[in-house]
């Protein structure tokens, strides 16, 4: 990886003030473009069709046994869950 690539990054988002929904999503994109990764797919309707995207809502049931959705900022299925702070 090209050390001035990454120099560039984090000078470029250093400065961001961690705003959280302002940015997230494209971090993330140059943060893959950084990587050399393919970059998430656009949402589709189906939930279950979204495998790789922003946004990807997870249905959980606590432990009193009610159902309730989340969303997750990043999903990849089988891979990982990335929540940005």
């Amino acid at each position: 990886m090209d050390d001035n690539r990454v120099n560039n990054f984090i000078e470029r988002w250093s400065a961001s003030g961690g705003s959280e929904r302002a940015n997230y999503q494209l971090f993330l994109a140059e943060l893959c473009d950084l990587l050399g990764v393919t970059r998430p797919d656009p949402a589709r309707a189906e939930n279950a069709d979204n495998a790789y995207v922003f946004e990807r809502s997870l249905r959980f049931t606590d432990s009193d046994g009610q159902t309730r959705t989340n969303f997750v900022d990043l999903y990849k299925r089988d891979c990982f869950i990335c929540e940005t702070k």
